[in-house]
């Protein structure tokens, strides 16, 4: 499955005027030596392009009848966006933050399974904060320095409440996305991998499954803890 996004830029732009997208599939189709993609996005586009009368899903609709693409939907971060594509456009497929951190979007997802919708959830690792690898001491630079001490603090307690709920030996990379994959709306997750050892470890995560208790710890974490916390991305 090749799955494509557009709208966002190598310059770091954001461009969604039609001509400009069009010019970004082309690119992509001639690149990947391929004549169409099975899934094409638009990246975090504005909230009033959610509507299948613009001229960005318009543009979808005659790639789609084209052939050019098989499915069209978008990456968005919340639950109201969601909404608003099922309510509003075409969309097949919707790429959505979700992870142990990020559940607001859940009930969303439930009515995108009952339409038929597909769900990517992006961000799965929180950027690299359940990995493990980060902790209340840790420094940042580059698209990472958003985070404020604050958040940092807010972050690091809450990988230790997870670790407590997981106990010492599992993975925490492959218990966040095997939480992730414990929902019947998801269809697939997209952690990242620097090499194929990051890759094999991801990968086997969908051979096992967390314990029923910690999946409802965890929620019951977010609901505690996180919910109403507004903890930023």
């Amino acid at each position: 499955m090749i799955s494509s996004k557009c709208g966002h830029h190598s310059n770091g732009e954001q461009n969604f005027e039609p001509k400009q997208l069009l010019v970004s599939v082309e690119n992509s189709l001639h690149r990947l030596q391929t004549d169409y993609l099975d899934c094409l996005l638009l990246h975090n586009p504005p909230f009033s392009t959610l509507t299948s009368e613009s001229p960005q899903f318009e543009l979808l609709e005659r790639l789609k009848t084209k052939g050019k693409i098989r499915a069209f939907g978008a990456s968005v971060d919340t639950g109201k966006e969601m909404r608003e594509l099922l309510d509003c456009t075409n969309s097949q497929v919707i790429e959505v933050m979700f992870n142990m951190f990020h559940q607001e979007p859940a009930m969303a997802m439930k009515s995108a399974h009952q339409q038929g919708v597909g769900i990517i959830a992006k961000v799965p690792l929180d950027s690299g904060w359940l990995t493990g690898k980060y902790n209340r001491h840790s420094t940042f630079s580059g698209i990472r320095d958003r985070w404020s001490g604050e958040d940092i603090e807010k972050r690091a307690t809450l990988v230790e409440n997870v670790r407590r709920i997981l106990g010492q030996d599992p993975s925490m990379v492959q218990a966040a996305l095997q939480y992730i994959l414990s929902y019947e709306e998801i269809s697939t997750t997209i952690p990242g991998a620097k090499n194929s050892k990051q890759l094999q470890h991801n990968i086997s995560a969908s051979e096992g499954e967390l314990p029923m208790n910690d999946l409802e710890e965890i929620r019951i974490l977010w609901e505690d803890e996180i919910k109403n916390a507004k903890l930023s991305w």
